[in-house]
């Protein structure tokens, strides 16, 4: 099948990629945006963890990581729930991890696995996600996932063009099976615009405005019953439908700014990005030489 991406351009799909694409579970992360409840305030932030998870699997592609890589990257996120991280919010889980607390449960899903036999893969090789270190290496450092979500939120919100992420695809390089820069440049622009994403984007008023309404909504819907844990499961869609039989959602969200929630205050992970360089065949981070 032929994929066009907003930020990497057009690719044909085939083989394992385009069936594990095709089936339910992966399907399901069409109705699951990215910047979580955001969309209901700004309709044009409406890109997927569908548009990411596929353009993860592009970017480790590009960067010529394996095949299983490649695979791995495809569906890291397929465990995500309704509004993405609203559910860690609502519970409080500081780590915004609750989708990797189920990720092997889902990983597990039938047809998912079928397909996954069908190539002769192993589904156990896929559980430790982190053992793939282009798609995923621990903070401060880089990685396929994060540069991803880093580049195709600030395009989608008008931060970034084009062009400038091309630049910035062009000095990616990979050393000792992970994801460094070829100069400090590259690394000094990464960074400021990840500090405006983690500051700006995901701490500004109108994400966390949206956030803490969502989750007293949420929590009030659990405490009486309108929804359960296991509705977050589904998708964004199935889960606005339930709240709405006794909520109001839209009006609720028009009068967001009426509301009393300045002190209200949700729990977000801490992110800090210090990226790692190529100089003179030395890997060094950005604050080792800056």
């Amino acid at each position: 099948m032929k994929y066009i991406d907003k930020i990497y351009g057009e690719f044909e799909i085939t083989g394992v990629i385009e069936e594990l694409i095709n089936t339910r579970v992966f399907q399901r992360l069409k109705g699951i945006h990215q910047g979580g409840a955001i969309f209901l305030v700004n309709p044009e932030i409406n890109h997927t963890r569908f548009e990411h998870s596929i353009g993860v699997m592009l970017l480790i592609k590009k960067l010529r990581g394996s095949s299983e890589e490649q695979i791995a990257g495809l569906i890291h996120d397929i465990s995500h729930t309704a509004f993405s991280h609203l559910i860690d919010y609502v519970l409080e889980i500081e780590e915004e991890d609750y989708h990797e607390k189920r990720f092997e449960e889902v990983l597990r899903d039938n047809e998912l696995n079928a397909v996954l036999k069908k190539y002769q893969l192993d589904i156990n090789k896929f559980i430790e996600i982190e053992n793939y270190q282009i798609l995923e290496y621990p903070l401060p450092n880089l990685s396929a996932d994060r540069i991803d979500y880093t580049l195709r939120d600030l395009f989608q919100i008008g931060k970034i063009t084009r062009k400038e992420i091309l630049w910035f695809l062009s000095g990616l390089k990979i050393v000792d099976n992970r994801i460094v820069l070829i100069s400090e440049e590259h690394a000094k622009w990464f960074q400021s615009k990840y500090e405006f994403l983690v500051a700006e984007y995901f701490g500004g008023k109108q994400n966390k405005g949206v956030n803490i309404l969502m989750k007293k909504i949420v929590k009030d819907c659990l405490t009486k019953g309108i929804i359960q844990e296991e509705d977050f499961y589904q998708d964004d869609f199935y889960l606005i439908d339930k709240i709405n039989r006794s909520v109001n959602l839209k009006k609720m969200i028009s009068e967001i700014n009426s509301l009393k929630i300045e002190n209200e205050k949700i729990t977000q992970k801490k992110r800090k990005i210090d990226p790692e360089i190529l100089v003179d065949n030395r890997v060094l981070k950005l604050s080792e030489i800056s």
